[in-house]
């Protein structure tokens, strides 16, 4: 993949990485930790696979915004005590339609040191099409954006315990049908 267009780091206690590392590994606590995943939506729950596509849902200005992310490849280690993932981002959708399109692409590998004197980095690779060469300065904003939103989700809200992410309720009006409808997650 050749040297990154940017690397960024946080140090943390070996128990916060730990912590990091299994919240990362779950898709399921992802919702608790990751502030652009209000909601995920994949075909399979739990902890993440090589080649499994997920999609980060959450609500902005009253519009559903849908990232678009597969796993690309998950290593672990030992000796040191490690977890990478690498992580290819697909596209962003606003209500069905694609934005940000000129991201060409970006791939983001999050290694997890869960040592002492650990933490977790995030290396970004990104391209940008020919013709947005004029706007390179906004693009490399927004891959940089991703990569330094996750990093801060994942070093101040994903270093604690969180259980798997509750279903999503629709309470009835009154009146209507006295029951609730539960959105089980997928």
């Amino acid at each position: 993949m050749g040297t990154p267009q940017g690397v960024w780091r946080h140090s943390l206690q070996a128990t916060h990485s730990i912590q990091a590392g299994e919240n990362l590994l779950n898709l399921d606590t992802w919702p608790s930790w990751n502030t652009s995943a209000q909601r995920v939506l994949s075909s399979t729950t739990g902890h993440l696979s090589e080649g499994q596509r997920f999609d980060l849902h959450r609500v902005e200005r009253q519009r559903l915004v849908e990232e678009l992310w597969s796993v690309h490849t998950i290593r672990k280690g030992e000796s040191p005590d490690f977890l990478e993932i690498e992580f290819e981002w697909l596209g962003q959708q606003r209500e069905g339609k694609a934005v940000g399109t000129s991201l060409k692409s970006l791939r983001m590998a999050v290694t997890v040191l869960c040592e002492e004197e650990g933490g977790v980095e995030i290396a970004a690779w990104w391209k940008i099409p020919w013709w947005a060469r004029p706007i390179r300065a906004q693009i490399n904003a927004q891959a940089k954006s991703f990569a330094t939103q996750w990093l801060e989700d994942l070093t101040s809200r994903g270093t604690v315990s969180h259980g798997e992410s509750q279903s999503f309720s629709f309470g009835v009006e009154e009146g209507e049908h006295s029951k609730t409808v539960v959105d089980d997650p997928v």
